[in-house]
């Protein structure tokens, strides 16, 4: 088997998990262990957080929708706060990992995420540079809202193999969420569940190399 397409998530995988710091949010207010991620599984294919993801209801409506969900359950939150978990730290190892594979001119490198639409205003305006400098070493980027699907959907799956003309079984696709992997290896496509990075690195080597 020769992998030639290679396909990262973003956030949790090139950046620490927001899942983190969803955690550190909670405790500080005091929320039940859990509380944001269950929110986001409550009608997981249409809350808020998958409307926006789609790119079907704007950033402000999203807004609005994500804090009368979270009433709905019994909790006042402020949404803005949630989003700025999602700006977790750069992952060092992992932007090397990019850039070193990118130097080979031998794969193709594709990152695919879930993006919230309009969320790009709340981000820090130090993170962007550095942001769009790991990003120009991909040869395509996909984001959810921009093509109106989102993981773990398999039409957006689909939709990558038939748009980049890969054959799954030479492609592998890094993720930290398993049901975003489940959905991709049940098309074919190897995949990595990333944990420790450094762990997902090394898994990612010997599949390159074998």
């Amino acid at each position: 088997m020769t992998i030639k397409t290679i396909i990262f998530d973003f956030g949790g995988v090139l950046t620490n998990s927001p899942i983190e710091g969803f955690k550190k949010l909670e405790k500080t207010y005091g929320y039940s262990k859990g509380l944001i991620t269950g929110i986001n599984m409550n009608n997981p294919n249409n809350n808020a957080w998958a409307k926006s993801e789609r790119g079907e209801i704007d950033i402000d409506t999203f807004l609005y929708q994500f804090e009368q969900e979270a009433l709905e359950i019994g909790h006042k939150i402020d949404a803005k706060e949630i989003l700025m978990q999602l700006y977790g730290s750069l992952r060092p190892n992992m932007t090397e990992k990019i850039i070193s594979l990118s130097k080979l001119n031998k794969y193709k490198l594709i990152c695919l995420t879930n993006v919230l639409k309009g969320i790009n205003i709340f981000m820090p305006k130090e993170r962007e540079e550095t942001v769009n400098n790991v990003m120009s070493y991909f040869d395509k980027i996909y984001e959810s809202y921009k093509i109106g699907m989102r993981k773990p959907e398999s039409k957006i799956y689909e939709y990558l193999i038939e748009d980049l003309g890969i054959i799954p079984k030479e492609t592998v696709f890094l993720d930290d969420l398993g049901m975003n992997l489940k959905t991709a290896k049940q098309l074919g496509i190897n995949t990595i569940k990333v944990i420790d990075p450094d762990d997902a690195i090394k898994e990612l080597d010997y599949l390159l190399n074998n």
